[in-house]
């Protein structure tokens, strides 16, 4: 019965590798963007406990889930190799090329890329997560900064596409 449906409706997850050609350093740096957008919630932030008075499992795996779980960076990967304009598809690989790299990261990010142990310029990755929301933050607020601006609300619409349709 399976074999005889539509393959679009199938759901679930793609079984076969990904044909984006995204480098390793920049599947990194949209991970990174990727559970900025949806960090995981704070494990005191919601308790909600069943009829019985115990924490219900499945609550507690939602606060853990974060945008950069699972195959998340590939599929969103996957749709920018294959669906989007050409001009956006090379806006957003060069802010994820510059982000994975610790100078194109400092350019980018100023102060909040420094770290305390060498080296000292951390890449986008590496920065910790409430300096990530910060330097998103700047990127809004920073009228020089549109093209990046661009590619951030992009890859935003495509990480909450991409997270809450999965099935």
């Amino acid at each position: 019965m399976e074999g005889s449906c539509h393959p679009l409706l199938r759901g679930g997850r793609r079984e076969n590798k990904y044909s984006h050609g995204f480098s390793a350093g920049e599947l990194e740096s949209l991970a990174s963007v990727c559970e900025t957008i949806l960090p995981p919630l704070p494990q005191n932030s919601l308790e909600v406990t069943g009829k019985d008075g115990q924490s219900n499992e499945a609550i507690q795996f939602f606060h853990k889930v974060s945008g950069s779980q699972n195959s998340i960076p590939d599929e969103i990967a996957e749709i920018i190799f294959e669906r989007v304009f050409f001009e956006a598809a090379i806006l957003v690989r060069l802010v994820l090329t510059i982000l994975s790299t610790r100078l194109g990261t400092l350019l980018l990010c100023g102060s909040l890329s420094f770290g305390d142990k060498w080296p000292f310029i951390n890449t986008f990755s590496q920065i910790s997560l409430e300096k990530r929301e910060k330097v998103i933050q700047r990127w809004f607020k920073h009228w020089l900064l549109t093209p990046i601006r661009l590619a951030f609300v992009f890859l935003k619409f495509l990480v909450l596409y991409v997270f809450f349709s999965q099935v």
